[in-house]
């Protein structure tokens, strides 16, 4: 008997893992889609950009399919904010729960981690890449299954919403029977670079090799953060720390435990995500806006990779536990992004 069916007096039968989903689904794209503008720092931007037309849109500071969705806003409600919102709230919170019923063996915990960890951040902030990264979350599958076609076209989709969605492309290309040696260290010599400051001259030198636009940005910026423009990011924040060590247990688990923990195709993804994920962090920390922006696209198999660590231990339940309290903390990450004062 399927475990998440809920009795009922009639012939017709409920999912409840789908019932839930589907209901908290609507829930966060009320809360997306009608959120007052302000309370996150990039909506008054998008209301700015609401009346320009398609044929003056600036695809070097957006991209098409944003431009593509401001058209039909424009035309089909007349540039009204609450629908355009809308219509990010909907493509992003539904390409996120699609993937959670797809992908997570704890829908409900893998829930809990999108509304804790990603979800002001990505469908209230940056709905770009909110977009992005939940068709990214559904690229897994193909990647596994090894079915280039559709993961390519899923990239171009992606990228279409955010360019920093062309990171998925190595993705497709990790060896995912086993966990090299190389995964263990990549985070740590990330930190030994960021930490000596080698990094920003790696960084520096590689503008060269950059198209001229982007080189540009990268100079301007590395520019400005040392006439003290810009701050530098804390490479010890308390959550990519949390990472690091959450990355080394798991490894621990796979070295040590082999024998009575079996680990999957799509766990190797994972993990091998969360080594990179916490690499790229500190490799471009000397540049905020790259490090949080690709760390956080990487990041969002953190949604499926938390709650699955539960199903390691024969104490689920104490796990499931512990792994809600951690999430929970992600709810301050939350309370930062946002700006409550304007609803008062």
């Amino acid at each position: 008997m399927n475990r998440y069916a809920v009795p009922l007096p009639f012939s017709l039968r409920i999912n409840k893992k789908t019932l839930v989903l589907f209901t908290v689904a609507l829930l966060l794209i009320f809360i997306a889609g009608f959120r007052p503008i302000g309370l996150d720092r990039d909506s008054p931007n998008y209301v700015s950009l609401l009346n320009i037309p398609f044929s003056q849109a600036n695809f070097l500071d957006k991209e098409p399919a944003f431009w593509m969705l401001v058209e039909i806003n424009r035309v089909l409600f007349s540039s009204n904010e609450r629908t355009f919102f809308l219509i990010f709230a909907i493509i992003g919170v539904s390409l996120k729960i699609l993937a959670i019923n797809r992908l997570s063996s704890m829908p409900f915990l893998s829930l809990w981690a999108y509304i804790c960890l990603y979800f002001a951040l990505h469908e209230m902030t940056q709905i770009r890449a909110g977009v992005a990264s939940g068709i990214f979350l559904l690229a897994i599958q193909d990647i596994v299954n090894r079915n280039l076609k559709k993961f390519i076209i899923k990239v171009l989709f992606a990228s279409l919403f955010h360019y920093s969605a062309i990171v998925m492309l190595p993705l497709y290309f990790l060896n995912l029977r086993k966990i090299s040696i190389i995964y263990f260290f990549l985070p740590v010599i990330g930190l030994f670079l960021a930490y000596f400051g080698l990094s920003k001259i790696l960084l520096l030198n590689f503008t060269d090799f950059l198209p001229e636009f982007l080189s540009y940005k990268l100079r301007i910026y590395l520019s400005l953060l040392e006439l003290g423009e810009h701050k530098e990011i804390n490479i010890f924040n308390f959550f990519y720390s949390s990472l690091l060590i959450l990355l080394y247990f798991i490894f621990s688990l796979y070295y040590y435990a082999k024998n009575k923990i079996k680990f999957n195709n799509y766990d190797i993804f994972y993990i091998k995500v969360l080594s990179l994920l916490l690499f790229t962090f500190y490799f471009f920390s000397p540049v905020p806006v790259l490090a949080f922006r690709i760390s956080e696209f990487l990041g969002v198999v953190l949604i499926i990779l938390i709650p699955h660590i539960a199903l390691m231990f024969k104490q689920k339940d104490i796990i499931k536990a512990l792994i809600f309290l951690y999430l929970s903390g992600g709810l301050i990450r939350t309370a930062k992004l946002l700006n409550f004062e304007v609803i008062l």
